[in-house]
């Protein structure tokens, strides 16, 4: 949801009234001027792009809504401290009663890793002990954590998230690793898909694991971006097909990076999309 700043509120009401599921606000912290990888996505990310942080957007629009669910989109953990983003989570879940979505991943950008002074190198695992921290946080009353990158004593953490245990747990991914990680530990999986011969080819990757854990398919979302950060709505054949592949939330990203009319583009969005919208 990159509105400027001046517009949130208003976009965020808006999308409200007009009967929008969720926002989404996803983030980068500190991309370099010049990227010595290039970047992956059609978005083309750079050091100049304009953000606002995005547990801090998400905490405003939960302060002027009241019924529309309120997601990162995604949030890179591994770059945070898990400590300061539990702080940031679950004040948003408690800000909203409960309409928060977790939405995380390890970023695109191993650049970003750099100029946060963390090892690329080690995303995974980091990602892995930060949602073992996050876990305890929602669950136990004094939590201690003796990890390979974190180690502390017994702690408090009030308030516990509205959500319990906490709130839906979605993961960006498009490995193998990547996706075993989602069924092990997440409600669902948070793709960038622009058609729905690719979700089938996403889920048939995902068959197999949820034999090996053995997890009910149905406990399992598949909440999917639609050609993120470009001007390419999906049509409604395309939406109707999306559903009959096993999509149970389709995204639609209309605003550009430095997006100047994004109050008219909203109204478009919703009279293209008014069907699908909740009344």
């Amino acid at each position: 949801m990159p509105v400027p700043a001046t517009e949130l509120a208003a976009i965020g009401r808006r999308a409200e009234a007009l009967g929008f599921e969720g926002l989404y606000y996803g983030e980068h912290i500190a991309v370099p001027m010049q990227l010595k990888t290039p970047y992956p996505g059609k978005i083309g990310y750079h050091g100049k792009v304009t953000q606002l942080e995005c547990y801090v957007a998400l905490g405003h629009l939960a302060a002027v809504t009241t019924k529309v669910r309120l997601a990162t989109g995604l949030s890179v953990l591994p770059i945070r401290h898990p400590l300061q983003t539990a702080r940031a989570i679950t004040t948003i879940d408690n800000l909203s009663d409960g309409r928060f979505d977790l939405i995380v991943g390890l970023g695109s950008i191993p650049d970003e890793y750099d100029a946060m002074n963390v090892d690329y190198k080690t995303r995974g695992a980091r990602l892995d002990e930060w949602l073992d921290i996050l876990d305890k946080l929602w669950t136990q009353d004094e939590i201690e954590h003796h990890g390979r990158f974190m180690d502390f004593e017994a702690i408090g953490f009030e308030p516990k998230p509205v959500q319990r245990p906490g709130p839906p747990l979605y993961m960006g991914a498009y490995t193998k690793v990547g996706f075993d990680r989602c069924v092990r530990r997440a409600t669902g999986w948070y793709g960038d898909i622009n058609s729905p011969a690719k979700l089938r080819e996403v889920k048939r990757e995902f068959q197999p694991l949820f034999d090996k854990y053995d997890r009910d398919p149905a406990t399992f979302k598949f909440k999917l971006i639609h050609a993120a950060g470009v001007d390419d709505w999906p049509s409604h054949d395309e939406l109707h097909d999306y559903a009959d592949a096993g999509a149970d939330c389709i995204v639609v990203s209309p605003f550009e990076l430095e997006e100047q009319n994004a109050a008219e583009k909203l109204e478009r969005v919703a009279e293209a999309y008014r069907p699908y919208l909740y009344p």
